[in-house]
């Protein structure tokens, strides 16, 4: 359970921060009904406390010509380490961008963002080469298209227009200022444009007419908030679903039910062993069995089965360093 005492403004926060979290203290306090002072002191509980764990660029990666690569692993013999030594080698990759622990019938998963499958595959032969002879199990898959839902699970607001990335694949070059300032963005987006002048050597005018391209050309889909769902008594789960039928039609009969669903943050399709995967934060072990059950009722014909594992930590988020 949570140890944070949240309050309904702190959600009404923390829920506005997940539409934009580089939105000013003014705007963040219009949005939510609070003073400028009372908002900046909560904020600083809410960091301070660690339930706002940093803020970040939503990075849309494939219009840079990249692809998410996903690696699930299950351990064999893996000795606490040894897990240790495995976690400091995904840490200092650069290409690995996401790294989580999980509960269920996995233990670990991190993703890649490369240009090509012998980009991904390097990276890959590194970690096998290194730690393989302590792997029962590794799943592969590339997530091709992601939705994300916003943190509605906080707040009875509507979300606004959901962001989608993927689908396709762009070809879009960056100078090195412009890659520089996403870094930057990506480290904590809530910098303000004379700080992220002053690490990239640039000044405020410039930085700001490039965050702007930026978000036009949809590179920057958006700017998230990331929270300690823990300390708020929220469980984190991925579920991997195994359809009948992949058709399109019914992918989007799918897709349309589950956005109506609160609990619901990432709408997920990948290739690789399972059809389907969506991600969603729950406040208890029954609300999670609840919504599976009216799920496996409503899509009886066509789930074919499902599994699913509790995304515990994640030690590294949406990390740029190199593209």
């Amino acid at each position: 359970m949570g140890n944070f005492k949240l309050l309904d403004k702190d959600r009404e926060i923390l829920f506005e921060l997940s539409l934009n979290s580089r939105a000013s203290l003014t705007e963040l306090a219009r949005r939510t009904g609070m003073s400028k002072q009372a908002l900046s002191y909560r904020l600083s509980l809410l960091e301070k406390n660690r339930v706002i764990l940093g803020y970040y660029a939503i990075t849309n990666i494939y219009l840079l010509g990249m692809t998410h690569y996903r690696v699930f692993i299950k351990y064999e013999n893996m000795s606490s380490e040894k897990e240790q030594e495995l976690a400091k080698h995904l840490m200092a990759n650069p290409k690995i961008t996401w790294i989580a622990y999980l509960d269920g019938n996995l233990d670990l998963v991190y993703l890649v963002w490369a240009k090509n499958i012998q980009e991904f595959e390097k990276v890959y032969d590194e970690v096998n080469d290194k730690f393989g002879a302590f792997f029962q199990e590794k799943q592969f898959s590339i997530a091709t298209k992601i939705e994300y839902m916003k943190y509605r699970f906080l707040s009875d607001k509507k979300g606004g227009k959901n962001i989608i990335f993927g689908g396709t694949i762009g070809n879009i070059v960056f100078d090195s200022l412009d890659k520089k300032i996403l870094k930057r963005l990506n480290i904590n987006c809530r910098e303000s444009l004379v700080e992220i002048s002053q690490a990239c050597n640039s000044n405020p005018k410039t930085v700001r007419a490039r965050i702007d391209a930026m978000e036009k050309k949809d590179v920057i889909a958006g700017y998230n908030v990331k929270i300690n769902h823990k300390k708020l008594g929220f469980t984190h789960r991925k579920i991997y679903l195994k359809l009948n039928n992949v058709s399109k039609e019914k992918i989007n009969e799918l897709l349309s039910y589950l956005r109506g669903l609160k609990s619901i943050i990432y709408l997920i399709k990948p290739i690789g062993n399972y059809d389907f995967e969506f991600e969603m934060m729950t406040k208890s072990n029954e609300e999670f069995h609840n919504t599976i059950k009216e799920l496996r009722t409503k899509f009886a014909k066509n789930i074919k089965n499902h599994s699913s594992v509790i995304i515990y930590a994640e030690p590294k988020s949406g990390q740029m360093k190199e593209f």
